[in-house]
């Protein structure tokens, strides 16, 4: 027993130590583009750059907050705390989303005002080489954390990955679309290419938003310790009725919730013998995990004998 708490310890330490790195990568990645962006945005003046630059401050700052909270979703339940700091990764991949949302709806409302104003004429050639390479280097980056996070499967890595997908969206409409001027060079092109660089940043936060918006929405439902999605839960059923069947648990109840990265597993079973021994209850739970585990690999499982509207044939004084 004190071995195998031992080996768990390793584990967790081992994946703390792998999952600050995945943010360390995102970091670097993070700090070079922001500044790259920056310098762009200046010179050419395009709300398309900074809207990228904008994205890249948010993701820093969040990554900042990921480095401190990691440690703590992997320290143990307490009676104080009993889902342990699962529900810090929740609330802070809510913020995340939500921060996101609102810069992206900032810079809309923004580049609405610039179209109003006369747009805002930039160097497209420029533009469109400068946004080619970065997806390019952005490509590179979420591969390296995909592979980081294969055997993590990490709520907060797989949030940064999506964080840089949609930079890489936006880089390679940006230079796709600033390869139009370049190429086609016409009357009405001309005379609409000042308006172009906020027509694309609007057009980019359209496909952009519905990814933070789904953020926020998985977060509060972790949040309000709601059920996670339906194939996730009937995943779940099937899987541990097929391993309960055979013990003779039948008609069991599940209740279950996630917070953040883990799935907290309750099922209550009843069946048909007037005696259960503890044995039998706890192969069922290790196998039930074993399984389970394969599948969601952050989890908690309890197997809960159900004793209501069970009847019970009480023995009364006259009896005795």
């Amino acid at each position: 027993m004190r071995q195998r708490a031992i080996e768990r310890k390793k584990k967790e330490a081992g994946q703390i130590r792998t999952e600050h790195g995945a943010l360390i990568v995102s970091m670097a990645g993070a700090v070079f583009f922001l500044v790259a962006e920056i310098l762009m945005a200046i010179y050419t003046t395009s709300q398309s750059i900074l809207m990228d630059a904008f994205y890249g401050a948010a993701d820093m700052l969040m990554i900042l907050v990921s480095l401190k909270i990691v440690p703590l979703i992997y320290r143990p339940m307490t009676e104080k705390h009993p889902f342990g700091f699962s529900q810090a990764e929740a609330v802070f991949i809510t913020l995340k989303g939500t921060m996101l949302t609102a810069v992206t709806l900032g810079l809309v409302v923004t580049n609405i005002q610039l179209i109003s104003r006369g747009g805002n004429l930039v160097s497209f050639g420029l533009i469109a080489v400068f946004e080619m390479l970065s997806a390019l280097v952005i490509g590179g980056i979420i591969l390296i954390l995909r592979r980081i996070n294969k055997g993590l499967r990490s709520p907060i890595v797989k949030t940064e990955i999506d964080a840089w997908m949609i930079d890489m969206i936006a880089s390679v409409g940006l230079g796709a679309a600033f390869l139009l001027p370049v190429v086609i060079r016409t009357p009405w092109m001309a005379e609409y290419s000042p308006y172009l660089d906020q027509v694309v940043a609007i057009l980019l936060a359209a496909v952009i938003l519905p990814i933070p918006v789904r953020t926020v929405i998985g977060g509060l439902r972790d949040v309000f310790l709601l059920a996670p999605e339906e194939a996730t839960v009937e995943e779940i059923k099937e899987i541990s009725q097929k391993i309960l069947e055979p013990y003779g648990f039948d008609d069991a109840n599940y209740d279950i919730i996630r917070t953040g990265r883990k799935i907290w597993i309750s099922i209550y079973f009843r069946t048909a013998e007037d005696a259960v021994f503890i044995s039998r209850i706890v192969q069922a739970h290790r196998e039930l995990k074993e399984k389970l585990e394969a599948v969601h690999t952050h989890l908690y499982v309890e197997l809960i004998p159900e004793f209501e509207n069970i009847e019970i044939a009480n023995e009364t004084e006259a009896d005795l």
